[in-house]
């Protein structure tokens, strides 16, 4: 397994032998709950970038901790940052990747909030018009497939996330509390949206299972394996 940061710059030159794709896994530091710990976004996609450099040879980056989190500020231990650092953080790593001998970074983004996502993508954008280099963008959220989840409509924090967190780090899954699905206007834009939310679960953890995390994980898994083959296989322009 390629592990950017503990490699020397001489094994990664020589990894260049057999791959120049590196994934960037991006979470957030954000609360999850009463139960689960503030990097739960950033710790699943890195730990399924591992298991994907497990199977293929590819490169992992150190992650990205920090997101755009606009629906849980407001709590302690969200740490939000702007788009606009978000965009320029992640455009400045692209192209020192490019700069560095690799050709190709798939983005594995922990978090799914809207101005988080569309950050990333504008940083995309920017770097493949900047440089010759291929860049994917997935969310690590969309690759579960919700017919195998119980919960219609689960999300931060709930059966997924939770299920999840027991099999990547059960130590720290604090109980299962109920399901609490936070009451959100339609169309109103809020300043503050701190008093609806609750507990700041938005799903149902209590009906997170191991079992399950390792589904969701696999699923996980197969759909960036997935990416990566349309990565390097697709026509350069």
């Amino acid at each position: 397994m390629m592990l950017l940061e503990e490699m020397t710059w001489t094994e990664i030159e020589s990894g260049f032998e057999t791959s120049r794709i590196v994934i960037l896994p991006v979470g957030a530091t954000e609360e999850h709950g009463p139960h689960l710990p503030t990097f739960t976004d950033t710790i699943q996609a890195l730990e399924v970038a591992k298991e994907v450099a497990r199977r293929r040879s590819v490169f992992v980056a150190p992650p990205v901790h920090y997101g755009v989190c606009r629906s849980t500020r407001g709590f302690p231990g969200t740490i939000s940052i702007s788009p606009e650092a978000l965009r320029t953080l992640v455009l400045d790593l692209l192209l020192a990747f490019h700069d560095s001998g690799f050709e190709g970074v798939l983005i594995l983004t922990g978090h799914a909030g809207g101005q988080h996502l569309a950050a990333l993508k504008e940083a995309s954008e920017k770097a493949v018009a900047a440089r010759d280099l291929r860049v994917s963008l997935v969310s690590d959220f969309d690759l579960i497939d919700t017919s195998e989840v119980e919960t219609p409509g689960d999300g931060h924090a709930g059966e997924i996330e939770t299920s999840r967190m027991l099999v990547i780090r059960e130590d720290l899954v604090k109980g299962l509390p109920e399901k609490h699905f936070p009451p959100r206007p339609r169309y109103l834009i809020m300043r503050d949206v701190r008093h609806l939310m609750g507990n700041g679960v938005m799903g149902d953890p209590s009906k997170a299972t191991k079992d399950k995390g390792k589904r969701f994980m696999e699923m996980s898994v197969l759909g960036v394996l997935e990416a990566l083959e349309e990565l390097e296989s697709y026509p350069s322009p």
